[in-house]
């Protein structure tokens, strides 16, 4: 063989270990890169499943408290509408007035 292709033997064999070197750090970097995704992907799922159950748990401990909360909305409605009935017609509360003085009269 000729000093030529000698130096070039040498110069690929450099060239080789310069590339294994190159695929071990991106080996390595690739790795680092998985692991980073695989741990942002747990913490998000962490994350959406305590506010799910934070949400859930808010809406079940403040159930009852809603409830009471339509109650008196619907109580505050029907007081409103009776309100309302006595100022459209006031003579309504006087409608049984004459039974009365037919019972007490005789």
């Amino acid at each position: 063989m000729e000093e030529k292709d000698i130096q070039l033997i040498r110069e690929n064999n450099k060239l080789l270990k310069e590339s294994l070197a190159l695929s071990k750090e991106n080996a390595k970097k690739i790795k680092k890169i998985h692991s980073s995704i695989r741990r942002t992907m747990i913490l998000k799922t962490i994350y959406w499943f305590v506010i799910i159950m934070v949400t859930v748990s808010a809406l079940y401990y403040s159930k009852p408290y809603i409830e009471e909360a339509i109650d008196t909305y619907e109580n505050v409605k029907e007081q409103t509408g009776k309100a309302s009935e006595l100022i459209n017609e006031p003579g309504g509360m006087f409608k049984n007035i004459n039974l009365i003085e037919k019972f007490f009269s005789s």
